[in-house]
């Protein structure tokens, strides 16, 4: 009995914790969605991959070989190599987008910005994301995922919009798409536009801001 009140409110506790860092996340923070791997190329997804592994791999190598366990005890590192190697494998994969970014940007120097708009509603977080662009899923290739939306070539195109909500604390299906629309407009480069979502109504609003630059 006793342990199982200790688990309940270890538990409670993780999810306690995951629902106030998301809210301190949506209050503070300059951004409320990151970049999706979905449109990155296929090396930059290699590299990723490769960046994830190289971090478990050298954790675990650490951990269980008995040189490197040893190493960690005896300079006190169980706390400082951790964060350590949490730190340089965010910089490789801040890297990675942001040279993927790049080349994009290179190869489409006509192109837009569309921006999506997120909040909070306690347990959830409601989204906007692309599920195609001419038939493309993601848009990989014609668009490019970044910090609140995306990157677009300019030019006419018919680009599925999804709305959904994500449930930061379900334990297996967080995300629960609620509609999506498929939209056919002009987007001309050196513009940005919000895509706006109307439950209400089932529907999304495209509107330019001027406040805003690409």
């Amino acid at each position: 009995m006793k342990s199982f009140i200790v688990s309940t409110i270890i538990i409670l506790g993780a999810y306690g914790f995951i629902y106030g860092i998301n809210k301190l996340f949506y209050r503070y923070s300059f951004f409320h969605s990151a970049p999706s791997i979905k449109t990155l190329s296929k090396g930059g997804i290699a590299w990723f991959f490769l960046s994830i592994i190289a971090f478990f791999g050298i954790s675990m190598g650490m951990v269980f070989s008995r040189i490197g366990f040893d190493l960690l005890y005896e300079r006190g590192l169980f706390v400082c190599l951790p964060v350590l190697m949490i730190v340089l494998v965010s910089v490789a994969i801040v890297a990675i987008f942001r040279i993927e970014k790049s080349a994009w940007l290179r190869r489409n120097p006509q192109h837009c910005r569309l921006f999506f708009p997120s909040w909070n509603e306690g347990a959830k977080n409601m989204m906007v994301s692309i599920g195609k662009i001419d038939d493309i899923n993601y848009g990989r290739g014609v668009s490019f995922s970044w910090f609140d939306g995306s990157f677009l070539t300019a030019g006419k195109h018919r680009v599925v919009f999804e709305f959904y909500e994500e449930r930061i604390l379900s334990r297996r299906n967080m995300r629960n798409d609620l509609y999506k629309e498929e939209i056919v407009f002009n987007f001309r480069a050196g513009k940005v536009y919000v895509i706006e979502p109307l439950p209400e109504e089932r529907t999304f609003r495209i509107v330019e801001d001027k406040t805003r630059f690409v």
